[in-house]
């Protein structure tokens, strides 16, 4: 696994983890644990889809 391709993948745990929170919450019934989750997950996409534009985009103009 290249560096790259390291990053990436810590992001989806990162965003994984979210999920893992937003379920925990559902069956604990707690509100504030869903949307803590929910906020971590939408965290985690996000620096996942703006570190592959990057890296993508430096690999580009190589």
């Amino acid at each position: 696994m290249n560096d790259e391709q390291k990053v990436l993948y810590k992001q989806l745990q990162f965003a994984g983890l979210g999920i893992v929170l937003m379920i925990a919450g559902i069956f604990l019934e707690e509100k504030a644990m869903i949307y803590v989750g929910l906020g971590v997950l939408i965290f985690g996409v996000l620096r996942f889809y703006l570190l592959h534009r990057f890296i993508n985009k430096i690999q580009e103009d190589e």
